[in-house]
């Protein structure tokens, strides 16, 4: 004979029998629920650990689903060919220290750089030259940081930096010291050592600044300086 636990514990149906679930996890969602007491009966209880189960399964599937996205949203910031954020990313990271500019004045100062004569390498030594290059500088590049900085390839054979906490001619000082690393160190392509230079120019955030002006603003003093360097070339040789 059964005894009176085990009769509670079980709801008879025609063809089987229900094993009720047990446990402070599902008293205390039946308490969440504010069931009272006397309606707890076996079919209720049951009603609710098939609901938990399904709360859980959701639960978990949202749990993947945000790790799936988390994921997405991580390589759609990556460069394509170097291990470095792309200028989604940059756009991003620029507009927040603009914000910051605008809320707290902190500093902060784009370097911009822009390879010189990128495109005769792909014409001499093809294009997988080319994209040796691009690691080679973003490796070069990633190594002078910071750790408040903010490296991104903008495109082609362009890249910038934020720096945060920092003032135009910092950001100046350590343009230099990228553009001389940059020409005493060449990248290797089938054995063949190849040198790279680099102009680069740098715009301090100011208020009423959006990222697009800001980085507008590095790119065309990075022009001014690529001017210039192009003219003393020109002055040298005549």
């Amino acid at each position: 004979m059964k005894t009176a636990q085990a009769l509670k514990d079980t709801v008879r149906e025609p063809d089987r029998t229900v094993l009720l679930p047990q446990g402070p996890r599902l008293q205390e969602r039946l308490g969440m629920l504010g069931i009272p007491e006397a309606e707890m009966t076996p079919a209720v209880t049951l009603a609710v650990s098939a609901l938990m189960e399904k709360m859980d399964d959701i639960s978990r599937e949202l749990s993947r689903t945000r790790e799936q996205l988390t994921e997405i949203e991580q390589q759609v910031d990556v460069d394509c060919i170097a291990p470095i954020p792309n200028r989604r990313a940059f756009m991003r990271r620029l507009s927040w220290a603009i914000a910051m500019h605008e809320r707290y004045a902190h500093p902060s100062t784009v370097l911009y750089f822009d390879l010189n004569d990128f495109k005769a390498i792909n014409d001499t030594y093809g294009h997988a030259a080319g994209d040796i290059a691009i690691r080679h500088v973003s490796q070069l590049l990633s190594a002078t940081l910071r750790e408040s900085d903010f490296i991104a390839r903008i495109g082609g054979d362009e890249f910038a930096i934020i720096m945060y906490y920092a003032n135009e001619d910092a950001a100046r000082r350590r343009g230099k010291k990228i553009a001389d690393s940059l020409r005493t160190t060449p990248f290797v392509c089938n054995g063949q050592p190849i040198t790279l230079t680099t102009a680069y120019g740098c715009y301090s955030i100011r208020s009423g600044d959006d990222a697009e002006s800001a980085l507008a603003a590095a790119d065309m003093s990075m022009y001014v300086d690529k001017r210039r360097a192009k003219t003393s070339l020109t002055e040298v040789r005549a």
